[in-house]
């Protein structure tokens, strides 16, 4: 018996094994399809769906004390994952903060508050309302969570002067040519950035080719006259303080750090020696935060440890301004040094 076979396939064998292997990969890549259509389809369809509100915003207290150590969770369930805001604000400061995240789940883990604010002004004892808000669903849910702050939160660092009754620290208005009003010093013209006070500077420059304005000095009430640092290393001591514009847009700020150089722990105008953040100009209304590390200051480590005033400037930019003069002003709240970096509220 003669045995046939077909020649085409002995002299081409690579044509027979490339053709079964294309036809395994044209079947995994069908099989692989449905399979990735199985687990991505009900996926899509959820995160692409109607949204759904299934459980309503709540609190896990009705009533904080921040000061000792408490926090406030909030808890909350969706039919599918969405970026979500819990929307904070203060009833007394107008203090806001936002508690944000991307899940179908509110819980203690992502939606905690632990006093911190993201816009200032801080916190104080006050009642505060929290809302949630979807806004890639246009969302704002019609339930308001209100809270009771029994006690506002505390920050690290050590604080210069918040410029309540209280304060270990004193502040004096200079108004060496007369052009602050008599609005400058402690003021409650706007809702303070910390407590119930803070300080203002205001007038108008009406000498000729001038631009300062006046100031005020900060000593400490401390037996020695120092002022207490975080720490002496320049580089990871920072000086902080949150200033408001009230919206004149020729007014500069100066902020100056005073060293004692005679050992006396007396501030002495013209004898001690004086550190300056440089012009600081406020461009947004309202409360934001000024923080420079005292390296640039250019204070060396034993002058940390001399620090014996700090110093307020109001300057008018001279350049820019029309004909008549219009005031300038700003106001100047919890002044604090911390270590390691900014105030972080």
């Amino acid at each position: 018996m003669r045995l046939m076979h077909d020649s085409n396939t002995t002299r081409h064998p690579f044509g027979l094994v490339w053709g079964c292997t294309f036809v395994l990969l044209l079947s995994a890549a069908f099989l692989g399809c449905d399979h990735a259509t199985e687990a991505a389809g009900p996926s899509l369809i959820v995160r692409f769906g109607e949204f759904e509100l299934q459980e309503s915003l709540s609190a896990s207290r009705d009533s904080v004390d921040f000061a000792m150590g408490e926090s406030v969770s909030f808890s909350a369930r969706f039919n599918k994952p969405v970026n979500w805001t819990v929307e904070i604000t203060g009833q007394e400061s107008g203090a806001i903060k936002r508690v944000q995240g991307f899940s179908n789940e509110l819980t203690e883990e992502n939606a905690r508050w632990v006093g911190g604010t993201t816009q200032l002004p801080l916190f104080r004892q006050e009642p505060v309302s929290a809302v949630l808000l979807v806004s890639d669903e246009d969302f704002v849910a019609p339930d308001t969570v209100r809270i009771g702050v029994l006690s506002e939160r505390s920050y690290p660092g050590n604080v210069v002067t918040s410029f309540e009754d209280d304060d270990e620290a004193v502040a004096t208005l200079r108004n060496f040519e007369f052009e602050l009003d008599a609005a400058s010093g402690p003021s409650m013209e706007v809702p303070a950035a910390a407590g119930e006070t803070f300080y203002l500077l205001r007038g108008t420059d009406t000498v000729v080719d001038n631009f300062f304005v006046g100031l005020a000095e900060i000593t400490s009430r401390s037996n020695d006259g120092y002022f207490m640092v975080p720490t002496n290393v320049p580089e990871n001591l920072f000086f902080n303080a949150f200033l408001y514009n009230f919206g004149s847009s020729n007014t500069i700020a100066i902020l100056d750090v005073v060293v004692d150089t005679n050992g006396n722990g007396t501030f002495e105008d013209g004898t001690d020696a004086i550190f300056g953040s440089g012009d600081i100009r406020l461009d947004e209304p309202g409360w934001s935060q000024f923080s420079q590390s005292i390296a640039e200051f250019g204070l060396t480590e034993a002058q940390t440890q001399q620090i014996v005033a700090v110093r307020l400037v109001l300057i008018s930019d001279n350049n820019s301004q029309p004909d008549p003069r219009e005031p300038v002003d700003f106001g100047v709240d919890y002044i604090t040094f911390t270590a390691g970096g900014p105030l972080r509220p």
